[in-house]
């Protein structure tokens, strides 16, 4: 199970997945797999997109108290593998608070018809569980995804 973030100023604030309890972690201490403060257990954040598959999804999207982008993605889309090194970059570096959630359209079909996607690559953006933008399609420029993101969640 995921665990939840969220950041405040230089600290992110990490729900435990065994225990539940809020941990204060700074920012810069994330990659060294920081421990719970009540039970031990290894905390971590997503610095790198997730897949989704229909059985994990609404947990992946549901348990993270963040935003979330999802990405419909296909392993024959050359503009998607254009744009992964972009979508990679992007969860490393606002990790904490922005989940990327990859899903593959021909592994996941249901998932594409529940979000109505015609288009790869089709990234959604969410905060809080409600879309705030959509982009179906390429960006025709990579740094183009960068930009639309800070544009709808500024960095904190």
């Amino acid at each position: 199970m995921p665990e939840e973030s969220r950041m405040t100023s230089d600290k992110i604030i990490v729900r435990c997945a065994a225990c539940r309890t809020l941990n204060n972690v700074p920012a810069e201490k994330l990659k060294a797999r920081p421990l719970c403060g009540q039970c031990k257990a290894g905390l971590s954040v997503p610095h790198a997109p997730v897949d989704g598959t229909g059985a994990t999804f609404d947990r992946e999207f549901g348990d993270w108290p963040e935003a979330v982008l999802v990405e419909f993605w296909a392993k024959w889309c050359g503009y998607c593998r254009m744009v992964e090194p972009v979508v990679n970059e992007l969860a490393d570096w606002r990790a904490g608070t922005l989940k990327i959630i990859r899903i593959d359209i021909d592994a996941e079909p249901a998932l594409a018809k529940r979000f109505k996607v015609h288009a790869t690559p089709t990234f959604i953006l969410f905060r809080k569980g409600d879309q705030v933008a959509r982009m179906d399609g390429a960006p025709k420029e990579k740094i183009e995804l960068v930009q639309w993101v800070d544009h709808h969640l500024p960095r904190p």
